[in-house]
């Protein structure tokens, strides 16, 4: 057959379709009634791959959103949230279709076109349509099959088949509507000896292919489920005990070098108790945002591993997900309320933090004001005072996952008014002779580390033998008495003042240490000490330094020479002072050198393969969460914008 000029005359084009028998089905019609009105081929492809892409994505929206609900019933809550969620998923799944079906179009046309003078053109063109029909079919089913089987729990026999049926039905109909537009855009070239009838959409193929297609995607779903043979065994955590308890005092926006020009003055006496054993200095992690920073400390992982990477967030409307956040495509999308700002929960990390470690291993384990610590679960092993527990004592109302177990909550909340009484004495004196603005910025982070400390020694939390807990005012300070970009110079007096400021804010900090979780004495406990710079910016692993110090029984003395230990160190270090064996797929290692040669004889260092991945929450909060608050808090705190 030879091909002859195109068919542009559109009403000509329509007929000779229809006596082809390509408009017979109302699909057709939707998928080819644009582009018949195009006047050349390639815009009819292009029009027929766009409808292709509109057909695919309303289809495949909502299936997928079902597979959500079927598997996170907690995710989608409602017929508004249904829809919302199909809305944003029906427009990248309908691109990548129509993407996919005009490659299909194009090249399928391209290769028919190459036997137009071939007598046997017409089954030439009818296998090239059928095949492209064919291979677009495999991709969705495929791709359907891996959603379903993400989505569907395993063992739910019934519904993997119901949803690999509905897979199979959407695969062959977008497979049908690209044979029809191949077979179509050669019309519009203007081909003939075309083939009469539209390929697979007859019974006698449809049912065959639909069987094949439902029990190839039930051969994948079978050879990607896992077995039980293989699944991964849990090795029990066995503790030798140490006799050692651990306090862990984290504090954020230390720089190294003023630490020392002050404790050299004599005016640090709580930081050089804490110093006075073995030192380290520890890599500090260019990206500052703490979240991250600190979850990577907790976890003994980096952020790859544990998830958490990066503080501010945002969440789509009408859906629990959680996205990255971008500057420029964040504030279009806020503005639009299409996305609001989140921020980062323990429901993002993937791996155990050393307290949860140490509690499943049997310790008594507690944890104060830690980043991505909110949500804690009822049935939490430890003692959780997440990172929203200080603003739902402010605010009162039920628990909303800020603090476990729940029994915790009445007594502190009663305890408000001692603890109150207890702040204020702590933060006299911080900011006298300052002037009223500077003032105000260091009373406000004065006040946050010292309800921090008070909670931590308050005696709901009980005897522990881990007690961990995150100081954030230095850093809150630091940042607002000196913004990395200030808007002009500061005068000599006015940034003299503010180096004063800060100098009173390390000595407070000392006091308030040494009298809150320091006393009384345990001649059993191992201090450890670890500082970050906070959110100053470093051009190196190593500027404004970081220090990790073990103080007390057990710990060696004396610094340790560089390079600095890894930032994943902490976690492994602690368990170890513990008697909890160490991971052997963390990022680093326990600092041995840290601990008497007496402790390393005693009880050697014991390793298990993993930790495993983090356990899930599984009590539902009952509370209303404090999202805007806690945002709001986090922006007055500088910590988001």
């Amino acid at each position: 057959m030879t091909a002859g000029p195109p068919t542009n005359d559109v009403e000509a084009l329509r007929e000779r379709l229809r006596a082809l028998g390509y408009l017979d089905a109302r699909v057709d019609r939707f998928v080819l009634g644009g582009g018949a009105t195009r006047g050349r081929a390639i815009s009819l492809a292009l029009a027929a791959s766009a409808r292709i892409g509109l057909l695919a994505g309303v289809l495949l929206g909502p299936a997928a959103v079902i597979g959500i609900a079927t598997r996170a019933p907690g995710l989608v809550t409602s017929v508004t949230d249904a829809l919302v969620l199909a809305a944003y998923l029906t427009v990248p799944f309908g691109l990548a279709s129509a993407l996919l079906a005009c490659v299909a179009i194009l090249t399928a046309g391209w290769l028919a076109r190459q036997g137009a003078s071939d007598p046997a053109f017409a089954a030439r063109a009818r296998r090239a349509a059928i095949t492209a029909g064919l291979i677009v079919a495999a991709a969705c089913l495929v791709y359907l099959t891996l959603w379903w089987r993400a989505a569907v729990p395993p063992g739910a026999w019934v519904a993997q088949l119901l949803a690999l049926a509905v897979a199979a039905s959407i695969a062959i109909l977008i497979g049908h509507v690209v044979t029809i537009s191949v077979l179509a855009y050669l019309v519009r070239l203007g081909l003939s000896g075309l083939p009469t009838g539209s390929p697979l959409s007859s019974l006698r193929v449809v049912v065959p292919l639909g069987v094949i297609a439902l029990g190839g995607a039930m051969v994948l779903l079978r050879a990607l489920a896992p077995s039980s043979d293989t699944t991964v065994q849990t090795t029990p955590l066995t503790v030798v005990p140490t006799g050692v308890r651990v306090l862990v005092v984290a504090v954020d926006g230390v720089d190294v070098p003023t630490l020392t020009r002050l404790r050299a003055g004599g005016g640090l006496p709580t930081f050089d108790r804490l110093l006075s054993g073995a030192t380290a200095p520890l890599a500090v992690s260019l990206d500052r945002d703490p979240a991250q920073v600190w979850t990577t400390l907790a976890t003994g992982q980096p952020v790859g591993r544990h998830g958490i990477r990066a503080l501010e967030g945002r969440q789509l409307a009408g859906v629990e997900g959680r996205v990255g956040a971008g500057s420029l495509l964040t504030t279009a999308t806020d503005l639009l309320r299409l996305t609001r700002p989140t921020l980062a929960s323990g429901d993002d990390r993937r791996v155990p933090t050393f307290w949860e470690v140490a509690a499943t291993a049997g310790l008594r384990t507690a944890v104060v004001h830690w980043w991505a610590t909110w949500p804690a679960a009822e049935d939490s092993l430890a003692t959780v005072l997440s990172d929203r527990a200080i603003l739902r004592l402010e605010q009162g109302g039920v628990l909303s996952g800020e603090i476990a177990p729940t029994a915790v909550y009445e007594p502190l909340r009663q305890s408000a008014a001692a603890r109150t009484a207890r702040v204020d004495t702590l933060v006299t004196g911080v900011s006298t002779s300052l002037t009223a603005d500077i003032a105000a910025i260091v009373d406000r982070s004065a006040r946050l580390d010292a309800t921090v400390l008070d909670l931590a020694a308050d005696p709901a939390l009980g005897e522990q033998d881990l007690l961990t807990m995150y100081l954030p005012g230095l850093d809150i300070a630091q940042h607002a008495l000196f913004p990395v970009a200030p808007a002009e110079t500061l005068a000599p007096a006015a940034a003299a003042e503010r180096v004063r400021a800060l100098e009173a804010y390390y000595a407070f900090l000392d006091r308030a240490i040494g009298a809150t979780v320091l006393r009384p004495q345990h001649p059993s406990r191992v201090t450890v000490l670890i500082t970050q710079p906070g959110r100053v910016a470093v051009d190196s692993v190593t500027a404004n330094g970081s220090v990790l110090a073990l103080a007390g029984a057990m710990a060696a003395t004396g610094t340790t020479p560089a390079p600095p230990l890894p930032a994943e160190a902490l976690a492994p270090t602690v368990l170890r002072l513990l008697g909890v064996p160490v991971a052997s797929d963390l990022a680093a290692t326990a600092a041995d050198v840290f601990l008497t040669p007496e402790f390393r004889q005693a009880f050697p260092l014991r390793t298990i393969a993993t930790y495993g991945e983090r356990r899930a929450r599984t009590a539902p909060a009952t509370g209303q969460p404090l999202d805007r608050e806690m945002i709001e808090r986090m922006r007055s705190l500088g910590y988001v914008r």
